[in-house]
């Protein structure tokens, strides 16, 4: 029989060494079969949730968009437009919203517009005074609403405007002055004011970054995945371009109390009549067409002030904005981590989950298609309406190819900086748990709650 003639101690450290090297390689093995999950697990649950996602919206567009609005039924609406500069198509867009076909079997315009501005210094307030001059169909006030320290200067100009409201209006019309609106727009926003559980219908913004460089691209693509919130019930949420409700509804949820010490108008509008029950319903057919490119900076603020208010007014919604947040994170790090490990190691685990984790992006380039061929679909009837009212002219048919081009165009860059808004947005998400501070317009203000709001 052989006997080893290594003394004891040597044979028992040897064992020592060789379990310690099998433990390592088990513990390695066990590891990689976790990241194998994780980013399996990851990519299959967002792909799920990407297809209920769209599949939802694609129910809701559909149904809508094949809505007729009711001649019957146009109550007396008044027509809110705050104002602060003169943005870009200022003096048309005040134009078409005057001419807007919003009439009652009389054949006379169902509105009035009270515009608003803070100070008779601001731009805008010699324009509006000219306009309103130029035609008298429309009832038309302009009010100057001063400064207020205590709460947003665009809430301060609303609130002043509501004070000058017809007694005989139903409907209150919130719309901003750079919205370019077709000429049934306040027809398509007030008509499902007739169900009684809507407590405020909206439409939104929808950013073409023309220039297509990353940062422009990065917030259309945030102003994107926002828009999938609104066929949800659950997370939809209005936005202040465009928003209407009954004047019985507004009283009953106390908005105006709501907005008296805010620095949001359309989020503290969402919370306030889900309060009491009523649901938000987005109107497809006033989505907007808007100019989306900006400069690193802007994007930055934008993206902060979107973050902070959804934050500090629409907390529901914000929870879940910082869930996916921190889901991407995870995804992140994970399939950072797979890759440089797989690569210095070889392992087969490891590069099947950077294979599962990078999945996630063809799968979301896929659903980045679908989705641009859904809103060039909305996009495109309302144009062709705009036309076939008879209010195009060579500059707006100029300006619409441009926009069509640039949103044609835009489909590959999208594609190329998805994996830059895996890495950017995330993060710029979380950071809002740090911080209640926003710049809006040039003033900065820190939210210190939804009544409390401090113009630093």
């Amino acid at each position: 029989m052989f006997v080893s003639s290594a003394p004891l101690s040597i044979r028992k450290s040897s064992t020592i060494l060789d379990y310690a090297f099998l433990l390592r390689i088990t513990r390695l093995s066990r590891a990689n079969s976790i990241m194998l999950f994780l980013l399996g697990l990851i990519t299959l649950a967002a792909t799920v949730a990407q297809i209920v996602s769209f599949n939802r919206m694609f129910a809701y567009v559909q149904k809508e968009l094949a809505f007729k609005p009711s001649a019957e039924y146009t109550p007396k609406a008044s027509v809110i437009l705050p104002c602060k500069g003169l943005d870009p198509g200022f003096e048309e867009n005040i134009v078409k919203l005057l001419e807007q076909r919003y009439i009652g079997i009389d054949g006379k315009p169902r509105f009035e517009v009270i515009f608003a501005v803070a100070q008779e210094n601001d731009p805008a307030y010699s324009v509006l005074q000219k306009v309103c001059a130029m035609q008298t169909k429309v009832d038309t006030k302009l009010v100057v609403a001063g400064i207020n320290q205590a709460r947003a200067q665009k809430i301060n100009n609303q609130l002043r405007a509501l004070q000058e409201i017809a007694d005989d209006s139903e409907v209150l019309v919130f719309v901003d002055s750079d919205v370019i609106a077709r000429n049934d727009f306040i027809q398509y926003l007030t008509a499902h004011l007739q169900d009684e559980t809507v407590g405020v219908t909206t439409g939104y913004r929808f950013y073409i970054p023309f220039k297509g460089d990353w940062p422009s691209l990065l917030r259309s693509l945030w102003n994107r995945m926002s828009a999938w919130e609104l066929a949800d019930p659950n997370y939809a949420f209005a936005w202040g371009g465009a928003m209407a409700t009954r004047r019985e509804t507004f009283s009953r949820a106390k908005v105006a109390e709501h907005w008296d010490r805010a620095a949001d108008d359309d989020l503290s509008l969402t919370t306030a009549v889900k309060e009491i029950g009523l649901k938000v319903r987005f109107v497809p057919q006033c989505l907007v067409a808007s100019h989306g490119d900006a400069s690193i900076p802007e994007i930055v603020e934008w993206t902060n002030r979107q973050l902070i208010l959804t934050k500090v007014y629409y907390p529901k919604l914000w929870r879940r904005a910082i869930r996916r947040a921190v889901i991407l994170v995870v995804w992140l790090l994970a399939l950072a981590g797979s890759i440089a490990s797989a690569a210095m190691t070889g392992s087969t685990e490891l590069i099947a989950a950077s294979i599962a984790g990078l999945i996630l992006l063809p799968v979301e380039v896929i659903f980045l298609l679908k989705a641009q061929h859904l809103w060039y679909r909305v996009l495109s009837l309302s144009a062709k309406e705009e036309d076939f009212n008879g209010v195009n002219s060579a500059q707006n048919s100029s300006e619409r190819a441009l926009m069509e081009h640039a949103y044609q165009s835009s489909l590959l860059r999208f594609s190329l900086v998805l994996p830059l808004a895996h890495i950017v947005l995330p993060w710029m998400t979380l950071y809002s748990v740090l911080t209640n501070r926003i710049r809006w317009r040039g003033i900065d203000y820190e939210l210190r709650s939804p009544s409390e709001v401090v113009i630093i």
